[in-house]
């Protein structure tokens, strides 16, 4: 069953299917870094759509920095980013991944709230799917935060669905994530890993964060763990850029 607050049932649109698998050509490395994509027509004609459908999957990938457009001479994949690893000691997952920014903006907010977007429990994000390995699809959460009446960030939030049946029946409006894993499944999470990188926002994104598509966003992704520190949870944040900055202080007192 797909449940959807919005209306919205079923499999994702053509374009995000098409998006989905180049992404999977890429991250196995059927294609590499600086190889030319498959033009519009033959990836139209592989998939039996129009070059439009194609077209809108490649901005997708172009946004999320996967791949570049060359005009005149086509689309290829882009080389990686530089990745700077910090070591951390280990924490628990706290209000800020439950939809609080208190770890993301410069002053905490009381008037700032999480509202449900979407919910499904038959979704195959690749990304997700490669940090959580379900044996089957995932339920995925869509999420809106505000600060007022100004949105600041979207967020996505995936589990396993066969690990956690009826997950989505305890999602209400007034999403508390976090909470529904402690109190229907004794689920305390601590976080694995977390990555900014700079984006730009899609046309859904830009619409509920009130930019134009392909404003700047800066992308949050990370990983929690369970007690026995199996992954079960993968999110994903897009911050609206004109609306955060991160800042490392460092102690100078410190013996050097």
């Amino acid at each position: 069953m797909t449940t959807s607050r919005t209306g919205r049932r079923g499999d994702p649109p053509v374009y995000r299917q098409v998006e989905a698998e180049i992404r999977r050509r890429i991250r196995d490395g059927e294609i590499g870094p600086g190889q030319r994509l498959p033009s519009e027509t033959e990836l139209a004609t592989e998939w039996g759509v129009n070059r439009l459908t194609i077209r809108q999957a490649i901005g997708e990938l172009a946004r999320a920095g996967h791949v570049t457009v060359r005009q005149g001479s086509g689309t290829y994949v882009a080389e990686p980013v530089m990745i700077v690893n910090l070591d951390l000691p280990l924490m628990p997952s706290t209000d800020a991944d439950a939809g609080s920014t208190a770890s993301l903006a410069e002053h905490v907010q009381e008037d700032q709230t999480e509202t449900l977007v979407h919910l499904t429990d038959h979704d195959t994000d690749p990304a997700a799917t490669d940090a959580l390995e379900p044996p089957g699809p995932l339920v995925r959460v869509d999420t809106l935060v505000r600060t007022g009446q100004q949105p600041l960030l979207v967020s996505s939030y995936w589990l396993d669905a066969a690990r956690f049946p009826g997950f989505p029946h305890h999602v209400t409006e007034r999403v508390a994530l976090f909470q529904i894993l402690q109190d229907h499944h004794g689920l305390r999470l601590r976080h694995s890993w977390r990555s900014l990188t700079a984006g730009v926002a899609n046309r859904e994104d830009a619409a509920l964060l009130a930019i134009p598509p392909g404003g700047p966003v800066m992308l949050r992704e990370g990983v929690n763990v369970d007690p026995d520190l199996i992954p079960t949870m993968y999110l994903r944040r897009r911050i609206r850029g004109d609306r955060i900055r991160f800042t490392m202080r460092y102690d100078t007192t410190a013996p050097s």
